[in-house]
């Protein structure tokens, strides 16, 4: 609170007043590159897909500290054996401090400076979403399923060719949900086989396949004009 956004409202209250917060926050409309960029690092991070992680880095120009975006988002590394939303063992816990022991304050700085400014604005809320999370107790494999599953239907949709058309249309939400289903899928097999490097990149290979053609088909539906 500031002086900017603290009214008093007469009447109310023991002593005839009561104090009005007004706290509106940030708006921001996000690039449609970053957007969809950015549902497919969360495709990633929730898989662990380690080298689409480090494909999207570039993208974003962090390059080589792509490999911090597991554990800044979902508290695991990519190399981690543990389950969604689990942390990280006691083992992992130690790599990842001696890979933390050997950067300097010119990386930190490197790092937060190649980030654009719409990765910054989601990251600070990110922040938010998270803390407001753990204060109410809800798990953190709830909050970041959540999340993949904003991510997947954020892939299936394109505001700029259709802005009505696919969030309305019944058979395309139908495959908004299949993308999510499969995702779940793909997770629990992940998952399964986390030890197995040679099945869990299989399973990947076969997920971005079946993705490639489910947005395929939501843009045929979109360009025939057909109403679903």
């Amino acid at each position: 609170p500031h002086p900017g956004n603290i009214l008093v409202s007469p009447g109310g209250g023991k002593n005839g007043f009561s104090l009005v917060l007004l706290d509106h926050g940030n708006c921001k409309t996000l690039d449609e590159g970053f957007r969809r960029d950015f549902c497919r690092l969360w495709e990633a991070l929730i898989l662990l897909d380690s080298k689409k992680i480090q494909e999207l880095g570039k993208q974003f120009g962090v390059g080589k500290y792509a490999k911090f975006f597991p554990v800044i988002f979902t508290g695991r590394t990519s190399e981690s054996k543990s389950r969604l939303g689990k942390g990280m063992s006691v083992q992992e816990r130690q790599i990842l401090k001696q890979e933390l022991k050997l950067l300097k304050l010119e990386d930190v700085t490197t790092f937060m400076g190649s980030l654009p400014p719409d990765f910054l604005t989601v990251l600070r809320t990110d922040g938010l979403i998270r803390s407001i999370t753990l204060k109410l107790g809800a798990p953190q494999r709830v909050r970041l399923l959540a999340y993949a599953k904003s991510a997947v239907y954020g892939l299936c949709y394109n505001p700029v060719s259709e802005p009505d058309f696919v969030d309305k249309s019944i058979i395309s939400r139908s495959l908004m949900l299949m993308s999510y289903l499969r995702l779940r899928l793909v997770l629990e097999l992940v998952e399964l086989f986390q030890g197995m490097k040679k099945v869990k990149h299989t399973i990947y290979t076969l997920y971005g396949r079946i993705i490639k053609g489910i947005t395929k088909n939501v843009k045929v539906s979109s360009v025939t004009g057909i109403v679903l």
